[in-house]
């Protein structure tokens, strides 16, 4: 993108080409691009950053997504998610996202869907912007979850039960309390979310929910400039670690 011409129409036309490919199969891009797609007004730091992403696609044109065969007799199906709160400082809105994966029982992981997007609603607590990832993800993977069970009863590629373990999987512990230890908040319009969650866990929708450690959510990449590894060995190795908070 060239600084010295006029910026807007390059930078909205350079973005939206830069968020098809992260959309299709580069996730480690997706939060530059969701951010920049936040900007109204881009002057030279914001092409600059632009910049930056754009050029890290080009130079790993090569590096996408790679899927590996899995256990069909212990297929789980895993969402993680993140929230970060007020970290978009032209509106003070938070950016949430989710990393959906297909995992068998040896941690072998091939990534479904992911999503980094400005949350809708102004969040006054990081437990509000954690929660309201966690139900954008659970919504997207009840509808995935669903879709794969029909797809295997069709085909019969598992004799046995066609249901799709669930698992949540969060880095706040404020927000697993909440979940599976019958936690509180004092904001209503929070708990009606909380409810519809602990709700589907008791009806057996969910299998788990599961506190993981930040360094281990790939969910942190679609959230922050500067993330944990935990997508990039995701997409490297194919490999999961979903090992419990202590």
């Amino acid at each position: 993108m060239d600084n010295k011409s006029d910026i807007k129409p390059q930078y909205i036309s350079q973005r939206a080409l830069g968020a098809y490919i992260a959309t299709v199969c580069q996730p480690e891009a997706s939060f530059d691009l969701s951010r920049a797609a936040q900007t109204v007004s881009p002057g030279i730091n914001e092409a600059a950053l632009l910049n930056k992403r754009l050029k890290w696609q080009k130079i790993n044109s090569r590096r996408g997504l790679k899927f590996i065969k899995l256990d069909n007799k212990s297929l789980k199906i895993i969402v993680f998610t993140d929230g970060s709160f007020a970290n978009n400082k032209e509106n003070m809105t938070s950016q949430i996202g989710y990393v959906i994966c297909l995992a068998d029982d040896k941690n072998r992981a091939n990534i479904v869907h992911w999503s980094s997007t400005k949350c809708k609603r102004i969040t006054r607590s990081v437990l509000a912007s954690e929660l309201y990832a966690m139900v954008v993800g659970f919504d997207m993977v009840t509808i995935i979850k669903s879709t794969l069970e029909k797809v295997i009863n069709l085909l019969s590629i598992s004799k046995s039960s066609s249901s799709i373990p669930l698992i949540l999987c969060t880095d706040s512990r404020s927000l697993y309390e909440c979940l599976s230890k019958l936690g509180t908040t004092t904001e209503k319009r929070l708990m009606i979310d909380i409810m519809a969650l602990r709700q589907s866990y008791d009806y057996n929708e969910v299998a788990e929910i599961r506190w993981i450690e930040g360094s281990k959510n790939p969910a942190d990449a679609m959230t922050k400039h500067n993330p944990c590894d935990a997508l990039r060995k995701l997409i490297d190795k194919n490999e999961v670690d979903m090992s419990a908070n202590s």
